[in-house]
């Protein structure tokens, strides 16, 4: 468990080195973007609000918890008890079913978990620990990307309408982000730790991406680089994140293995959702300017800024309907809370109302039946 914390807090330290500038609207009509489609958000808030801090062991010792949470066109459906530690990191649906991936701590150990609508399946028994980051529907097949520790680091795994696949053997530190399916074909995204072991300042972190568990390196290992998100269209295999380059953070993309920055290197950057509508490529991240984290767009490889730069705010996972743009994260308030925030092209709404912590990890768009 202690590991899965430095892992989280590691994550959260990244996220907050991270962000920029002025803000550029998307207008549309977005009341009526609301009336057409059902909005799925996924994501938790903090049991309680002893302090402003989110650092993961400092609110475990106080007694604060996550609590997982789904919300449905804003409506907040709460996943799980407040006594409970738990976590969602991804929603999808499919055919009227809403499936959430997460984990738990039950015993004092994290089970890698999924819900489905609002019932909770446990992928694995608590006796190591795990959990689940990412999933994907493809044929009415439920494919849940996660990993599960092996005493020496923690193994990625598939698993495939309950049936678990190991992708890597756990001889070297690893980390998925994201699954995606393509004609059969599974994708995921992550990276692994090799390279020159002697620069012990580095985690020697490779982009990779793995096709049906055979490994592809999107970096050299020169410097370090993470891979955060993929997406796979006629054939075409995208792939965003960071690669800390001359100690700066450069968001990324990698068309089919071949990289280019999105961003320029003057302030740290990085890239963390992808996704493909009608052609067009559309990016979330964030960039610090001036230490304030703001939310960028990248379409088709030209940014803008979602936020203003008041606060600091972060971008987890976009998706585009019907050409409106719908990207959840969270954003910090006046009192030093962190918001849970969905911004429907451009438009912020607040998830959570600000008095204790809350974050918004994925978001999932269907058209209303």
């Amino acid at each position: 468990m202690k590991l899965y914390f430095i892992k989280l807090l590691i994550a959260i330290s990244i996220a907050s080195i991270l962000t920029s500038c002025q803000t550029n609207k998307i207008l549309t009509d977005t009341d009526k973007t609301l009336n057409d489609v059902d909005i799925y958000v996924a994501g938790y808030e903090y049991n309680d609000s002893k302090f402003e801090s989110s650092i993961e062991e400092i609110a475990d010792e106080v007694g604060m918890k996550h609590v997982a949470k789904l919300w449905k066109n804003g409506q907040d459906i709460p996943l799980e008890s407040n006594e409970l530690y738990s976590d969602a990191k991804c929603v999808a649906v499919n055919k009227n079913d809403v499936y959430i991936a997460g984990s738990v701590i039950i015993d004092s150990e994290y089970v890698a978990t999924i819900w489905k609508n609002g019932k909770i399946q446990k992928l694995t028994n608590g006796k190591t620990p795990a959990y689940t980051s990412s999933l994907f529907i493809d044929n009415n097949n439920v494919y849940i990307l996660g990993a599960q520790y092996n005493t020496k680091n923690y193994v990625i795994k598939v698993w495939k309408n309950g049936v678990y696949t190991d992708v890597t053997n756990g001889e070297n530190p690893t980390d998925d982000a994201a699954i995606f399916v393509y004609k059969g074909d599974v994708y995921i995204c992550g990276h692994e730790q090799s390279g020159n072991k002697s620069k012990h300042y580095r985690n020697n972190s490779v982009a990779k991406i793995w096709k049906n568990g055979k490994p592809q390196n999107l970096s050299n290992g020169l410097n370090d680089a993470y891979a955060l998100s993929l997406f796979v269209e006629n054939g075409t295999v995208y792939v965003v994140g960071y690669e800390i380059e001359n100690d700066k953070y450069i968001a990324k993309l990698w068309k089919n293995g071949k990289s280019q920055n999105l961003s320029d290197g003057l302030n740290n950057s990085f890239a963390r959702s992808i996704y493909i509508w009608n052609n067009n490529t559309y990016i979330v991240g964030t960039e610090n300017i001036n230490g304030i984290e703001v939310v960028r767009l990248w379409i088709n490889g030209k940014v803008q800024s979602v936020t203003d730069g008041k606060h600091h705010a972060v971008a987890n996972s976009v998706f585009v309907k019907n050409n409106n743009i719908y990207i959840a994260g969270y954003e910090k308030n006046d009192n030093d809370r962190d918001v849970a925030k969905l911004w429907i092209n451009g438009v912020a709404k607040n998830l959570t109302d600000g008095t204790k912590n809350g974050y918004a990890h994925s978001v999932f768009v269907e058209i209303k039946k």
